[in-house]
């Protein structure tokens, strides 16, 4: 078969593999939400001071950066009062002293951490081995259709899987390399539907990947950080971007007087 020949694909391939297998990963990912809000909405959340204060701390790094990008729109007296109340020597925010987070003693006071992370991944992995399995079993080798537009061939790999016809044209797609974009393509259906309850699947391999470095890896770190901050602070001064601004201000009323 010449790579430029049409495949005339039959209809019984759109009834019984392109319309099942939407239904089913549409199914599975509403399976999946409903499933995580049920355990999820089960617990009773309580106020952790830890987590209290990083969030104080984070709020203070955003009010930093904010009195940076804005200096020159406050008078000198206000930017150096503000300045002052981030990196004072002795009475700062950034000067304070944050201890490092010791996690085995957080494991200790708060088991269900590990153990709801542990959930979470499991809900959100096994729901897609047993659709994977089932997707590769029952739909696997069809030809769903073809892309309006020509492709290279370095896209055989990612459009034709399941199947190995070097001879057929790249723009091709097979049944699992649709079944993979609907798992990352429903995500944007997903927060329409849910909107901030949507199941992040990129999230949750941060995490996994996270667990997998190190417990500490993707903590928090305020004293990086204030200090970062306190040295960009320290070196912002301050340029008044409103000088002169009466002298034109007056100016361009005249000229509206005098058109008038």
């Amino acid at each position: 078969m010449s790579p430029a020949a049409e495949l005339v694909l039959d209809r019984e391939v759109r009834d019984w593999v392109l319309l099942p297998l939407t239904a089913c990963v549409l199914l599975m990912q509403l399976l999946r939400q409903y499933v995580t809000q049920l355990f999820s909405g089960s617990k009773v959340t309580t106020a952790d001071p830890a987590k209290i204060d990083e969030m104080r701390r984070k709020m203070a790094l955003a009010r930093s950066g904010l009195l940076r990008a804005n200096a020159g729109w406050i008078p000198e007296g206000a930017f150096r009062q503000r300045k002052a109340f981030f990196v004072a020597k002795d009475t700062g925010v950034f000067q304070e002293k944050v201890e490092k987070p010791d996690m085995q003693q957080m494991m200790m006071t708060n088991p269900d951490m590990m153990q709801g992370m542990m959930k979470q991944q499991l809900f959100g992995l096994l729901p897609q081995l047993a659709l994977g399995a089932l997707v590769n079993f029952f739909f696997s080798g069809f030809i769903l259709g073809k892309t309006p537009f020509a492709l290279s061939p370095k896209f055989r790999v990612m459009l034709q899987r399941g199947i190995d016809l070097p001879s057929l044209d790249p723009s091709y797609f097979t049944s699992l390399s649709y079944y993979f974009l609907l798992l990352f393509g429903l995500r944007g259906v997903m927060m329409l539907l849910f909107r901030e309850k949507a199941i992040n699947d990129a999230q949750q391999m941060m995490q996994m990947q996270q667990m997998q470095m190190g417990p500490m890896s993707g903590m928090f770190d305020a004293e990086k950080a204030f200090a970062a901050e306190r040295q960009q602070l320290g070196l912002t001064e301050h340029k008044w971007r409103l000088e002169g601004s009466e002298g034109r201000a007056c100016k361009v009323l005249k000229q509206q007087l005098r058109g008038a």
